[in-house]
Parts: structure tokens; C-alpha cells; sequence
């Protein structure tokens, strides 16, 4: 019965990992439109695209990655603090086995988050102030060919 209720947790957390990580599975959107209601839904995200700036799609998508990032951390972190908790309530092995699978899973995701931003980061490559050369460093003679 234990094990039973362990691999369906396990099923039911494969499924939900594959709906909040698309990036890792493909890309839903890229499928081929095959309906009236996808090519419907389709032309109204291009008149959602034609009336608003590119700042404003960009800060929307950002904030819409973030919150499904956010949800996918938060679901991760409920399923290792729940295995583990079972795992004390029933003094079980498999449960605690369980909770180490979602609490590995929550570190490998945050890394994942880290990287990605890291590599963000390098890509807007961010100069600082203090990283600039001064006027006074500069130098002073310029020598122009005639």
C-alpha cells in the first residue's frame, strides 16, 4: 500500500513538472495550429502585440516567467516539506527517500535559476560606474596625423 501511494506521488509529480517546466520538455506554443480555436487565440494575441510597446510585452512576459518560476519553486519546496513530514509521522524509510528526490530537485532548480541568471547577466553585460575610466585618467595630450 506504502509504496503504491510513493509511485503515484512520484506520477503525479512527474506530470506537474512537465506542465510547470515547459523549457525543459519543448515549447507548447510551437506547435502547429490545428484549430479554429487555436488560430482564434492566435489572432488575438497578434492585437495584443499590436497595441502595446515592446517594453510592455517585455516586462509582462518577465513578470508572467517570474510568477510561474516562482510557483514551480513553491510546488517543489510543499512536496519535500510534505515527504518529509510523512516520513516523520510514519517513521518511513521510502518517505524520507521521497523527500530527499524533492528536496535534491528544489536545489538543482534553484542552481538551474542561478545560471540562468548569471548568464543573463553576461549577456546585458551590466558595466558599473566604478569600472569606467574617469575623464582625469584619460589622457591629456591627443596627437591628430596631419
Amino acid at each position: 500500500m506504502e509504496t503504491s501511494v510513493i509511485v503515484g506521488m512520484l506520477v503525479i509529480a512527474a506530470v506537474w513538472g512537465v506542465y510547470l517546466i515547459p523549457e525543459l520538455f519543448g515549447d507548447r506554443k510551437a506547435a502547429t495550429l490545428s484549430s479554429t480555436e487555436e488560430f482564434d487565440r492566435w489572432t488575438h494575441s497578434m492585437n495584443y502585440v499590436q497595441h502595446h510597446t515592446a517594453s510592455d510585452l517585455a516586462s509582462s512576459s518577465r513578470a508572467r516567467l517570474q510568477r510561474r518560476r516562482r510557483r514551480t519553486l513553491l510546488s517543489l519546496i510543499l512536496l519535500a516539506v510534505g515527504s518529509f513530514a510523512a516520513a516523520g509521522w510514519f517513521s518511513s524509510i521510502p518517505w524520507l527517500l521521497t523527500g530527499l528526490f524533492f528536496g535534491s530537485l528544489v536545489a538543482l532548480y534553484l542552481i538551474v535559476l542561478a545560471q540562468m541568471k548569471q548568464q543573463r547577466n553576461l549577456r546585458l553585460k551590466v558595466s558599473h560606474v566604478a569600472e569606467q575610466m574617469s575623464e582625469l585618467e584619460e589622457p591629456q595630450v591627443k596627437v591628430v596625423n596631419s
